[in-house]
C-alpha cells in the first residue's frame, strides 16, 4: 500500500466515481461489503465483457476477470501460458488480469478504482490482443503472478467472493 498519508475512499465514492466515469458499467455493495462491477472494455480490436471486485481490508488489490470472450492460450498453448494472468490453477476462467506490481505499491484504498484500474485493464487487454498476433507481451512488466503466490489470506479471500458471485 502506498504510505502518502492519503484516506481511504469510502466504498460509496468508489461507486460513485464508477458510475460517473464509467457509465456502462453496473456495480453493487454486497452484503459482506465486497464492491462488484461488469461492464463492457474495448481495447482494441474487439468487445470484452468484464468483472472487477475489491473486498477493503481484505483484500490488497482489485481483482478484474475477462467473463466474455474467454480469455484463451496461442494455438497449441495452455491456459497457464498467457502472460501477466493471476492464473487460478483451478478454474483458469477465474484467473485475473495482473494490473499491479505486487512490489510496486501502483494502487492503494485512496486511489478510485475507476481512474486507475478500469484504464489499466483496458491497456491490458489491448497487449493480449497484440500477444495473440506477434507470440510476445509487449508490455513492460514484472513476470508471471499466479494465486498461489499471492497472500493465502488474500487469495482465499479472492476464492470466497468467487464463490458467491460469479
Amino acid at each position: 500500500m502506498k504510505s502518502d498519508g492519503r484516506k481511504r475512499r469510502s466504498p460509496d465514492a468508489q461507486l460513485a466515481a464508477m458510475r460517473r466515469l464509467w457509465p456502462d458499467f453496473t456495480g453493487r455493495r454486497l452484503a459482506d461489503g465486497t464492491l462488484w462491477w461488469n461492464g463492457p472494455l474495448r481495447p482494441k480490436a474487439q468487445f470484452y465483457a468484464v468483472s472487477l471486485f475489491w473486498k477493503p481490508g481484505a483484500m490488497s488489490l482489485p481483482y478484474v476477470m475477462v467473463d466474455d470472450p474467454p480469455l484463451a492460450p496461442r494455438p497449441g498453448g495452455t491456459f497457464a501460458e498467457i502472460p501477466h494472468l493471476i492464473f487460478h490453477a483451478e478454474e483458469p476462467t477465474r484467473s485475473g488480469l495482473c494490473l499491479f506490481d505486487p512490489e510496486g505499491r501502483e494502487w492503494s484504498p485512496a486511489d478510485l478504482i475507476a481512474e486507475t484500474t478500469i484504464y489499466w485493464a483496458a491497456e491490458w487487454l489491448a497487449y493480449y490482443e497484440l500477444w495473440h498476433m506477434t507470440g510476445e507481451w509487449l508490455a513492460p512488466g514484472v513476470g508471471y503472478e499466479s494465486v498461489a503466490r499471492m497472500h493465502a489470506a488474500e487469495a482465499q479471500t479472492v476464492k470466497e467472493v468467487l464463490a458467491d458471485v460469479h
